[in-house]
């Protein structure tokens, strides 16, 4: 691959805030450096609506703005970009997606809705990866639940402990992965081999139950932790060509009475693993940071844990799991991978 030139999609990833309104409505404002929310009827459904509006008039706007009042549109923070190095990015060639889902009976609804709008998040990454102008050539989805196995106050569900969910399901037909313990996209199965194994990653072990200790940042732990060299996760992330993407789905925080490990902790394993804090995505969509939250699909707790270490990575975004429908995050989501792949950066070190 061939450096690119530097190009204003460079700072979006450092997205913090939708500047107009404030903390009780309208806008969402961000918990944090590097951390955007899905508020209600933003109207971010491409990578054009997390671009600056590019100004057509010789008023003393800057370039990068719009005349007029914009003081709803998205922003992005440049103040600190001198602290980001070169704005030159090599783009990726890969995009390796994992998901990191909580299997608790209370997700029902949200899984099934991830499968509802499972179609629209390959089409998206069949679109980009189809595009000329782009370098990716290829996607990757895997899937691992929030559990662990051992807890300190007894044993957890059918926890996975980081390892990918090789499609053995207990009770509904099995995923057939072509021997593989992840999806290689595009491809014409990609969608309906997802919605075979995403909605129950469980491990077999017919006397668990889920008691609700999701620690899905010990999770990517183990899952970095099984992508060495003999582990079962080998191989599944392509490092230096692949921008890695963590979906972290969940109704609960990260279980502060049985984690091993801390959102700085889990961050610093991250950067190590892909080289740098700027080679991976975070996506969490999950409850607020500071109380309990109620929707159509059921209630969330809250989650100052996960928003914490989500506020830590610069390529990070929080979704509100209480909106219901998932399509905007996604989308969202979706938007932030595409902008992070462009600019994919060299491996520290």
């Amino acid at each position: 691959m061939s450096p690119r030139l530097p190009s204003l999609t460079l700072f979006v990833p450092w997205l913090v805030c939708a500047c107009g309104g404030d903390d009780h409505g309208g806008a969402s404002a961000s918990s944090g450096a590097g951390i955007t929310t899905a508020p209600a009827a933003s109207g971010i459904t491409s990578i054009d609506d997390l671009l600056p509006t590019t100004s057509t008039g010789s008023g003393t706007d800057g370039p990068g703005t719009s005349e007029g009042d914009d003081s709803d549109a998205l922003k992005l923070d440049l103040g600190a970009q001198g602290d980001f190095g070169s704005p030159v990015g090599l783009g990726c060639e890969f995009i390796d997606v994992l998901f990191v889902v909580d299997v608790s009976a209370s997700m029902s609804e949200e899984k099934a809705n991830l499968d509802a709008n499972f179609p629209n998040f390959v089409a998206v990454l069949d679109g980009y990866i189809a595009d000329p102008s782009k370098e990716a050539v290829g996607y990757r989805l895997g899937v691992t639940n929030s559990s662990i196995v051992d807890n300190k106050d007894g044993k957890s569900t059918m926890g996975l402990d980081g390892a990918l969910f090789d499609g053995d399901n207990l009770f509904d037909d099995d995923c057939d992965l072509g021997g593989r313990l992840w999806i290689d996209g595009p491809g014409a199965s990609v969608t309906s081999a997802f919605s075979c194994l995403a909605p129950d990653p469980k491990s077999p072990c017919n006397f668990c139950t889920d008691l609700g200790r999701e620690r899905p940042l010990d999770a990517i732990d183990m899952f970095i932790a099984k992508s060495e060299a003999g582990q079962v996760n080998a191989g599944f992330y392509r490092g230096d060509a692949s921008l890695l993407v963590i979906v972290i789905l969940t109704d609960e925080d990260d279980d502060v009475n049985n984690t091993t490990t801390t959102p700085a902790a889990t961050k610093k394993a991250l950067d190590k693993f892909a080289g740098g804090d700027e080679r991976y995505v975070v996506v969490t969509i999950a409850g607020p940071q500071a109380a309990e939250c109620d929707s159509a699909f059921g209630s969330a707790a809250a989650a100052p844990i996960l928003h914490e270490f989500t506020s830590l990575i610069p390529n990070g975004m929080m979704g509100d799991i209480c909106q219901g429908d998932l399509a905007q995050a996604l989308d969202q989501a979706l938007a932030l991978i595409q902008l992070s792949c462009d600019e994919l950066p060299p491996p520290v070190g």
